[in-house]
């Protein structure tokens, strides 16, 4: 009979005694997990299948749910099936002007290059760069050589010619001399008077004068210089009035009038009123933009030309609604509008065009005279749906009648009052 080892333990039967392994605790915290998780997921299904409680209100499949759990109200849950209830403001549209801001920059009225009209040697620049000048102010002077000399003899013949021509006449008269020599000898007169003019002419373009009142903007030839004619010899500049140029879009155009008021910021810093002189007929073939000019009196010089411009400049009068930002919407399409009651009570869709846009406040058109909008609970019905139309409050400012509405957050829909006729509260 053999011997157990001493390091064996045996049970009563004599067979050797199983030994137990110690549990790990992530192993026993990992099956804790697993068991609690299953038991949530089955108290879910179990919730789901559990049958509706009576009076309880069904919520929709489409239903919105915001935070919190709230759904969106809708007809369905509203006590007594009673339509959901809106707030609303009538809006009345007013003139109004919407302002562009646009870059510009200030240029001269008119711009002449003076030139010298006949042949000669120039004898006197009267002006010097920067100064002011008149209309007929004489500028330069070219030598008259021998144009004095044939002045007097153009002088001589005619006086000569004259005497000719009364002799002749007088022995017409007295049936001395034919009508043909009476004929010649006027002929001659008119001739001689001819090349007077012609001389006093050519003698007066040896004098430069200023077409228009200005500033002398370049001088190209000095005293002691041969001009031919056509050489250029000074350039004016008319400062009076000073002219804004700013382009301006092709759908923006249709917008301004000329003789429309406008704010003109100089980048020196004044800050001047202008009126709207000139729209171009043609756009600029490389921008298709139109250039607007912008006329500012300037009897002093003291605006110079090619200064960096900001133009504020209002737009063609039209009617429009003042609305709060809160109250835009956006339809299936995309387009931005608001939603409006109808006289039967029924959600309608108005797409707008913004004329003016603030921090607080808009100015839109494209919308009726008169319109009752949704300001609060737009986003929770639909366009068609009957719904309760309940007055906002107005209150007035300095620029008038507004309407105000909270802000609507699109995760955090209306709260619902469970008092009576299911109103909606305001939003929180």
């Amino acid at each position: 009979m053999s011997e157990h080892p001493k390091n064996i333990e045996t049970n009563g039967g004599g067979r050797p005694k199983r030994r137990r392994l110690p549990v790990r605790p992530s192993v026993l915290i990992a099956v804790m997990l697993a068991a609690g998780a299953a038991a949530w997921i089955m108290s879910g299904d179990m919730e789901s299948q559990r049958p509706p409680v009576a009076g309880a209100p069904m919520q929709d499949e489409g239903e919105k749910v915001g935070s919190g759990g709230m759904s969106a109200p809708s007809p369905a849950n509203m006590p007594d099936g009673k339509a959901v209830a809106v707030r609303v403001q009538d809006s009345v549209a007013e003139p109004r002007r919407a302002h562009m801001r646009l870059t510009g920059k200030t240029e001269a009225d008119r711009r002449a290059v003076l030139s010298a009209e006949t042949v000669g040697r120039v004898v006197e620049i009267g002006v010097d760069l920067g100064d002011r000048i008149e209309t007929g102010q004489t500028v330069a002077r070219l030598a008259t050589d021998d144009r004095m000399a044939q002045l007097r003899e153009a002088r001589a013949l005619v006086t000569q010619r004259e005497i000719e021509f009364n002799a002749a006449d007088k022995l017409s008269k007295k049936g001395f001399q034919s009508e043909t020599a009476k004929a010649q000898s006027r002929a001659q007169l008119e001739a001689a008077q001819a090349q007077l003019e012609r001389i006093q002419v050519e003698i007066s373009k040896t004098e430069i004068t200023a077409p228009f009142a200005g500033r002398v903007e370049e001088k190209l030839v000095e005293a002691g210089d041969f001009a031919q004619t056509g050489t250029a010899l000074l350039r004016l500049v008319d400062l009076d009035p000073m002219l804004v140029t700013v382009q301006v879009s092709e759908r923006e155009i249709e917008e301004i009038e000329v003789g429309t008021e406008a704010t003109v910021d100089l980048m020196s810093g004044q800050s001047l009123t202008g009126t709207v002189r000139r729209l171009a007929p043609t756009a600029t073939e490389e921008t298709r933009t139109f250039e607007v000019e912008i006329e500012l009196p300037n009897p002093d010089f003291r605006l110079r030309d090619g200064v960096t411009a900001s133009v504020r400049l209002p737009t063609r009068e039209r009617l429009a609604h003042s609305l709060s930002p809160a109250v835009l919407t956006l339809d299936d399409a995309g387009r931005v509008g608001v939603k409006a009651v109808d006289a039967d009570d029924k959600v309608v869709f108005h797409p707008v065009r913004i004329l003016e846009d603030r921090a607080d406040r808009m100015w839109v058109t494209g919308l009726p005279t008169t319109l009752t909008i949704i300001t609060l609970g737009q986003e929770y019905v639909g366009v068609g749906a009957t719904v309760r139309p309940m007055q906002d409050d107005v209150f007035e400012d300095a620029n008038g009648p507004r309407i105000e509405a909270d802000p609507i957050d699109e995760d955090t829909p209306p709260r619902v009052s469970q008092g009576e006729g299911g109103d909606v509260g305001n939003a929180q």
